[in-house]
């Protein structure tokens, strides 16, 4: 019966570690931060039009959010203003006056 008693707690302890190795885990699982550091070497790649001294080249992903957010929320406006339009008389007036 000792024997059951002793094997029942194994492993429901806390675990001891060395710091070393609990630092290298919580390093492996950190999140990547917003980088302005590109990450192809070569920046001939990442041109997509080339005229004379000007190139244009790919958007970073800040500015891709931040141009997809822009149009989603015009287009939310616009659906809303469409909405209003249909069915609000005094919206649909006002439109009308402003058009003159």
């Amino acid at each position: 019966m000792s024997k059951s008693n002793e094997t029942a707690g194994q492993g429901m302890g806390i675990k001891q570690t060395s710091d070393k190795s609990r630092d290298s885990k919580a390093k492996k699982f950190t999140k990547k931060k917003w980088t302005t550091e590109s990450k192809v070497q070569g920046s001939e790649e990442e041109v997509l039009i080339k005229v004379g001294p000007l190139k244009y080249k790919t958007p970073g992903k800040r500015q891709r959010v931040l141009i997809g957010s822009i149009v989603l929320g015009l287009n939310t406006l616009l659906l809303i203003a469409v909405i209003l339009y249909f069915y609000n008389p005094t919206f649909k007036e006002f439109i009308y006056t402003v058009g003159r």
